[in-house]
């Protein structure tokens, strides 16, 4: 008499089966595809903030404008129609009307990126870090190379105001891109009150916080958060300018950037998944 067997449970998943009976493979692509756990992916995104300082100190002290925080590049391509600022070369309202528009192109992108591949899998998530180092290592390499110059700014007593070489519209548009990528990242991960690009809406909502003063000190982690992301964005802007005035220069400032958002993207691959609900 043939021993019955037992039928497989239609429920059961790769995560359920002994990890033994599972090929490398299979395990592989279940880890790629599984969702990422945004507990405690604020410690990324407060990076993402301390990148977003080292890169805007270094750009605006080089080029004139920023390439992620846009309210500023607005300021300057709107006085740009009145030909000002009058000690910088013409025309540097270009820049930051460049500045916007990848940024906002960038925005655009990584938003639907995530949206139709997967918001949180962990391989879009770390795809979508991956493409914004790229973008910062191509910039690196343009700026260390010396295919892009340095903007020569007037000195006093100078006459004449020339113009700034275009081809330094390639960085601006690359690191405005790859920023977008980091707000549109705390969007994803639900953390909105960390835009990391911007500090002004931060301000106003950490001084809005109505148990800001009265919060025990791990009690309010919104303010928390507010708070030490707007540390790490002046840490990074402060340590930015310090590396321009030595032998470091921009190039190697934002190589020290690129390297912390090349450690994000590490971070993500070894981040752990989200558990289903009810675990």
């Amino acid at each position: 008499m043939d021993t019955p067997q037992s039928i497989p449970d239609k429920d059961v998943t790769v995560t359920d089966l002994p990890t033994s009976t599972i090929p490398w493979s299979t395990r592989t692509m279940a880890r790629f595809t599984a969702e990422i756990d945004p507990r405690w992916a604020d410690t990324i995104l407060v990076a993402c903030f301390f990148v977003s300082g080292i890169v805007d100190s270094v750009v605006f002290s080089t080029y004139t404008c920023f390439v992620s925080m846009q309210t500023g590049n607005t300021i300057f391509a709107g006085l740009g129609v009145s030909d000002l600022p009058s000690d910088v070369p013409k025309h540097t309202w270009v820049k930051s009307l460049v500045a916007i528009l990848a940024f906002c192109l960038g925005a655009f992108f990584f938003s639907r990126y995530h949206r139709y591949l997967g918001a949180l899998k962990r391989w879009v998530v770390l795809s979508s870090f991956l493409i914004q180092t790229m973008f910062m290592v191509i910039t690196c390499i343009l700026i260390s190379t010396g295919v892009v110059p340095k903007t020569k700014k007037l000195t006093i007593g100078q006459t004449g105001r020339g113009s700034f070489a275009w081809v330094e519209l390639c960085p601006i548009a690359l690191l405005a891109f790859q920023s977008a990528g980091q707000i549109v990242a705390s969007r994803i991960l639900k953390y909105n009150s960390m835009p990391t690009v911007v500090l002004t809406s931060l301000y106003c909502d950490l001084m809005s916080d109505p148990h800001l003063l009265t919060a025990g000190l791990f009690e309010d982690p919104d303010r928390n958060r507010r708070a030490v992301s707007a540390v790490a964005l002046f840490i990074g802007a402060t340590i930015g300018g310090a590396l321009i005035k030595t032998d470091v220069g921009f190039g190697g400032a934002l190589w020290i950037a690129t390297g912390v958002k090349g450690l994000i993207v590490l971070a993500w691959l070894l981040w752990r998944q989200k558990k289903p609900q009810g675990q």
